[in-house]
């Protein structure tokens, strides 16, 4: 058994990652509340700045979340923040 690789592959599961997403869509009541609520509360993400604004038709912000490099890759987040109700569009930045 190779040793090594489970230990680089356990060191990779440590690193996190700040990953920040640009989000565009439709202003409305509870918009920011309800992209807020669709990080998972598991304990795997923390969202660690999130910022919005709005002019009573569109909505454009930023939200940057904390996870696991491993989840970055393999995270639906993407999907789960594109089906909140008036979401027009969600794209990772560097």
């Amino acid at each position: 058994m190779n040793t090594s690789n489970t230990a680089a592959h356990a060191d990779f599961n440590e690193l996190i990652a700040y990953v920040t997403y640009q989000i565009a869509g439709f202003d409305r009541v509870n918009f920011v509340s309800d992209i807020a609520n669709t990080i998972p509360q598991d304990g795997n993400y923390t969202i660690r700045a999130l910022s919005f604004e709005a002019d009573g038709l569109q909505a454009n912000g930023l939200l940057t979340v904390q996870m696991r490099e491993d989840q970055r890759l393999t995270s639906r987040l993407v999907q789960r923040l594109q089906s909140v109700r008036g979401i027009v569009s969600v794209r990772e930045i560097q």
